[in-house]
């Protein structure tokens, strides 16, 4: 059966726009559409907005407000600028944790192929990652350790000041870089208390705009250019999106942490309480943790991301297409790699290729209700009887 209207359970993918923020943008594209590296009056309005718009993502992150925050077109370009910035050398040596998001993957296999010193932390069975294994690939020369905090996958939180811990005690200054775009807004972190030299994140995975992302930078910390250019950002040239950095900060201000994360426990809890029989989880961890994590002490489960295993290795691909039929859309995985062969988390996780290919990832956003829930548990068992 079709439902009347779209239910979209694919957050973490990308969310829809809030219309304060959408307000916001207009009104900047109106009040604030002058070149803010220009000298004259409407100029430095257009700079204070930005300063502005600056100051309120960047407590978010530090409550400080210290640290550089460099505007981007997104996670995926901060992250290049970070791993391509910091590895500047062969004799440079990168750590990745495995299964991270293709915009750390990617930038990183690159490197590997033109024979730079690449090496990738295995994951537990659960997705952690593991700090022994970890500590034994940190050296002398290890010059940059990237993690992502949540798992755009299985949704995962990791171990951040556990990560941090190991790295410093073998090599203090190696550069340890966090993809942070799950976590933020979604729980309260302080990338300074966390030990972070940088950290990326991107406003439309808050229901802010698309093609706005920002890198901060911890105080005195730099980077190598990818691109050049005019002078605007120091690191990063180009005229800067006034309107779209405007409607990032007004997304950050908008996000209440706690009623979100209230909301989407709900939501989690009724989901997997009441999946068709035969499907499993495809994560071991039941620890939901409250969002103001601080130092987050150890590893949790996000509730905003749920990875389910369907039953008789019925194809992920199958159901979601199936579901989409009926105007519900949900993911197999990050969409960054939806046309990838293989589930990279999965696979490291040492889940078999056969198993990682029968997945749905559901993923929650504070549209979604207690009803849609409903109605994507009937469905679902709908197909899996036609299927079965």
């Amino acid at each position: 059966m079709k439902t009347t209207s779209v239910i979209y359970l694919d957050n973490a993918a990308t969310t829809r726009i809030r219309p304060n923020v959408l307000d916001a943008i207009n009104n900047a594209e109106q009040e604030f559409y002058y070149n803010s590296a220009a000298v004259y009056n409407g100029s430095l309005v257009a700079r204070h907005a930005i300063e502005q718009a600056t100051m309120v993502i960047k407590s978010r992150l530090a409550k400080s407000g210290l640290g550089q925050l460099i505007f981007t077109s997104g996670a995926t370009e901060g992250n290049n600028m970070v791993i391509l910035g910091k590895i500047t050398s062969v004799r440079n040596h990168l750590v990745v944790l495995a299964g991270e998001h293709s915009s750390v993957y990617a930038p990183s296999v690159y490197l590997k192929n033109a024979d730079f010193d690449v090496d990738y932390v295995p994951l537990k069975s659960n997705g952690e990652a593991d700090i022994n294994a970890l500590a034994r690939l940190i050296r002398p020369t290890t010059a940059l350790v990237v993690f992502g905090l949540v798992n755009s996958d299985i949704g995962i939180i990791q171990n951040a000041s556990e990560i941090v811990r190991t790295i410093r005690q073998i090599n203090p200054i190696t550069h340890i870089h966090c993809d942070a775009v799950q976590g933020f807004c979604t729980f309260d972190f302080d990338v300074q208390d966390l030990g972070i030299d940088s950290v990326v994140v991107s406003a439309h995975k808050i229901y802010g705009p698309k093609g706005i992302g920002a890198l901060w930078l911890r105080q005195g910390t730099t980077i190598k250019p990818i691109m050049y250019g005019g002078s605007q950002q120091d690191f990063r040239p180009g005229t800067e999106n006034n309107p779209s950095i405007i409607g990032f900060a007004s997304a950050v201000a908008s996000f209440n942490t706690q009623d979100s994360f209230n909301h989407i426990t709900t939501l989690r809890n009724h989901l997997v309480n009441n999946l068709p029989n035969g499907c499993t989880l495809n994560s071991f961890l039941n620890s939901i943790p409250q969002p103001q994590l601080g130092n987050f002490p150890q590893t949790a489960q996000s509730p905003y991301i749920t990875n389910i295993v369907l039953p008789n290795g019925i194809l992920g691909n199958t159901v979601m297409n199936a579901l989409s039929q009926r105007n519900i859309f949900v993911g197999i995985g990050s969409a960054c790699a939806s046309k990838s062969a293989k589930n990279r988390t999965l696979l490291a996780m040492g889940i078999s290729e056969a198993k990682s290919k029968s997945v749905l990832r559901i993923s929650l956003g504070q549209y979604n209700t207690l009803d849609e829930i409903n109605i994507f548990l009937v469905e679902l068992q709908s197909i899996l009887n036609d299927l079965r």
